[in-house]
């Protein structure tokens, strides 16, 4: 099978077509064309043919994934989800977090602490429920432990649940206005658990608040 010409493609701008025996055969990155050493002239077998579709595959990945992480940074299953839903399999999803982790381009601890920092400084939110926001990033549960333990004492747990339960207060105004204070203290308590955050701190920062 012979190259018989190489032309920019019409349909996607970054891609080159390429064909072989006068037909189209092949759609690759200008980077793959490169690393392939393709050019008019070629002659290419079966085998050769697997090893440049895996190749472009490989690199559509990896910029798929680096253009993902360039937004903000991303856990690894957040990589392999994203891999995925365009299409590329497990294994090379695996193949390409490796790679970026070795570039430094990826790091499941810094994603971690990352992510708590940002949540406790936003809308607080309690232990239990940052520990499963982490682990529905793929985050494992002793990394995420280590993490809590870094960011979140129980000093400052108390204080976000204390900032949280009077934002809702004053965001609710009219509707605990009409509420008596045991219903108040419920409806705190309630909301406070809903946000992660143990029945003892909730009860703590509900009675705190309304006495």
């Amino acid at each position: 099978m012979l190259i018989t010409k190489i032309l920019k493609s019409r349909k996607e701008r970054s891609k080159y077509e390429v064909f072989i025996d006068d037909k189209p055969g092949l759609r690759v990155s200008e980077s793959t064309l490169a690393k392939s050493g393709l050019f008019t002239g070629k002659d290419l077998d079966e085998g050769d043919i697997e090893q440049i579709l895996q190749a472009d595959s490989r690199e559509r990945a990896h910029q798929t994934a680096v253009n993902f992480i360039s937004y903000r940074p991303r856990s690894s299953k957040e990589i392999v989800d994203k891999l995925s839903r365009k299409g590329f399999s497990h294994e090379l999803a695996v193949e390409i977090i490796d790679k970026l982790k070795e570039l430094n381009l990826l790091n499941d601890v810094q994603f971690a602490r990352m992510f708590v920092r940002d949540k406790l400084l936003g809308k607080p939110m309690g232990r239990a429920m940052l520990r499963r926001k982490l682990l529905e990033k793929g985050i494992p549960f002793q990394l995420s432990e280590m993490v809590l333990k870094e960011y979140v004492t129980e000093e400052n747990e108390q204080e976000a649940a204390k900032i949280l339960a009077l934002r809702k207060m004053k965001m609710s105004r009219s509707r605990f206005s009409t509420l008596d204070p045991r219903a108040k203290q419920k409806r705190l308590i309630d909301y406070l658990l809903s946000r992660g955050f143990s029945q003892d701190i909730a009860f703590k920062t509900a009675r705190s608040i309304i006495q």
